[in-house]
């Protein structure tokens, strides 16, 4: 029967945390002093890697899960492939999903177009308005579309931080092993539930 993975301490999940926030901050306060278009690349790139890590961490540990993930050419690699897959699997919330596919399509603005986007643009701004706005104090995010933006976002990444962290340590289950074999022997080993008659 395969072991469940064994869960840490309470004190080592609290300095993970703290680690895992730490981090979140350094980020923020670096993003919060560039410009627009460097602002929303660093956040669209941190939630990628955060999704990336999150997957990992859900997936069975295995080469099959790195190549979907990490590499050339990957299924799971893109930003867009990413948000997806951690809203089907149930990792993310509805709000955190359409937050972050926002996110991506602003992304695309600022990344493709050499003349300069703008959070004046009114296309960005009616982007910006489909936000949630959610933040976990349940606060008004006070400002223009650039604070909007990084309001709602931060809160999402230090939400799926948390999360990432909790799921690293064992305190929330990793995606359940459901397959099995068809046999028509019972199995050798009790509980065994891989076999099934």
């Amino acid at each position: 029967m395969k072991e469940k993975p064994e869960r840490i301490s309470s004190e080592q999940h609290q300095a993970n945390e703290r680690y895992s926030l730490d981090r979140l901050n350094r980020f923020m306060s670096l993003i919060q002093k560039q410009d627009d278009q460097a602002m929303v690349l660093s956040l669209a790139t941190f939630l990628e890697d955060t999704l990336g890590r999150l997957l990992l961490a859900y997936f069975r540990s295995c080469k099959a899960t790195k190549e979907l993930i990490e590499g050339f050419n990957a299924p799971l690699g893109t930003f867009g492939s990413r948000i997806k897959a951690v809203y089907a699997f149930g990792l993310v919330t509805d709000d955190q999903y359409k937050d972050m596919e926002i996110l991506r399509k602003i992304r695309n603005h600022f990344a493709h177009n050499w003349e300069g986007v703008s959070f004046e643009r009114n296309d960005i701004q009616a982007l910006v308005g489909q936000l949630s706005c959610y933040t976990v104090d349940h606060r008004t995010i006070e400002g223009g579309p650039r604070e909007k933006l990084l309001g709602t976002l931060s809160t999402c990444c230090m939400e799926l931080q948390v999360f990432l962290g909790r799921l690293v340590d064992g305190m929330v289950e990793k995606a359940p092993d459901v397959s099995h074999r068809l046999s028509i022997v019972p199995p050798t080993e009790r509980g065994y539930r891989r076999f099934v008659r």
